[in-house]
């Protein structure tokens, strides 16, 4: 099946959605949490001046609200991302993008000679060979994917990278066992796995930031107002 980049965009566009939901249900998410956060910090000031809970109350929900965007833009682009890879396979098609502007380049480059070989994979390529052309082909397509809203190119910015560095993880292998890049057999590979492999990855490192605001922002909020009524009481 032929793919361009053009069918990827139009995927991206509608991933934009997913990206949407996610971002404004964890804003709304820590921003309520926040509301509880703020609460408790005041009911445990509430013995001193009220000019200190209303203090604490509007650190807890900056902070709150902060992290909601934070953590929102990460999980959007994240949740977009794995979305796309699970239920689009877009890895897949767009390792055939990046394997299709190599060996194009490849075979352009010495017609029936060596590039030819190469091309039929009857020849393996060097591995700082085979990066260079890597790079080269990631650079084009995101230079042709370029379009649309900030949503759109940062997803595809994502997915094109993270094929980038699963292709790059997957030559240094081959040249580990082999000694050289045979490049139709790696896109062969990487077609049937591409997806499920980066799907574990990225929802891996979301679970991790997710954790961190967990457990970080109620620590945050619990040590300020410790803090508070320390130096409350130090005053006498």
């Amino acid at each position: 099946m032929k793919v361009d980049v053009r069918s990827v965009a139009t995927h991206s566009a509608s991933l934009a959605w997913v990206a949407l939901r996610s971002f404004m249900g964890t804003l709304v998410v820590l921003t309520l949490a926040g509301i509880v956060l703020a609460g408790l910090s005041y009911y445990f000031l509430r013995e001193h001046h009220w000019i200190y809970g209303v203090i604490a109350v509007a650190v807890a929900l900056i902070e709150s609200v902060t992290t909601g965007f934070i953590l929102g833009a990460k999980r959007a682009v994240v949740i977009a991302v794995a979305h796309g890879l699970g239920s689009l396979r877009l890895g897949r098609s767009l390792v055939r993008l990046v394997f299709a502007r190599m060996l194009g380049v490849v075979g352009a480059e010495e017609m029936g000679g060596r590039g030819g070989r190469i091309t039929r994979g009857l020849e393996r390529l060097p591995l700082g060979q085979a990066e260079e052309l890597l790079s080269g082909a990631v650079q084009d397509l995101t230079g042709d994917a370029a379009q649309g809203g900030w949503v759109r190119r940062k997803i595809q910015g994502r997915l094109l990278e993270a094929v980038r560095k699963y292709t790059l993880a997957r030559f240094r292998e081959e040249r580990a066992k082999y000694g050289g890049i045979d490049l139709r057999k790696v896109s062969e590979e990487l077609e049937q796995t591409v997806d499920d492999a980066l799907v574990r990855k990225v929802r891996g490192g979301l679970r991790l930031w997710t954790a961190l605001v967990i457990i970080g922002l109620p620590s945050v909020v619990a040590v300020q107002t410790w803090i508070i009524i320390l130096l409350l009481h130090s005053k006498g």
